[in-house]
């Protein structure tokens, strides 16, 4: 059974999402974020981790809903309102909506 382990610093992602493009800049397509919303989107993704390495359905179902939340009803899950809301924040949680579809914990089997 393989095991997911967490990289020594929880904030590489969100380093990775600020730190400029290999090629010396950002894409204009490619909206940089700043430290604060590369922070609470590197949250949102420790919160489905956490579940996801926890076996916790139940956590990793509402882990899910905080994300779609803060993406679609920004303001309801104690986001930033939609004014505030960059577009690169948008996109970016965005693709971690997209990317925690795949998460799934099996069910337990009753046999």
């Amino acid at each position: 059974m393989k095991t997911h382990t967490c990289p020594p610093d929880h904030t590489l992602w969100a380093q990775h999402l600020v730190a400029p493009a290999a090629d010396g800049g950002a894409a204009p397509w490619q909206p940089m974020l700043s430290p604060a919303e590369a922070a609470r989107v590197q949250r949102h993704q420790d919160r489905l981790m956490a579940a996801l390495q926890a076996h916790d359905r139940v956590a990793l179902l509402c882990a899910k809903q905080e994300v779609l939340a803060d993406v679609y009803c920004p303001g309801s899950a104690g986001g930033a309102p939609a004014a505030t809301s960059s577009t690169a924040l948008r996109c970016a949680l965005r693709d971690l909506s997209w990317r925690m579809a795949g998460l799934l914990l099996p069910r337990r089997s009753h046999h």
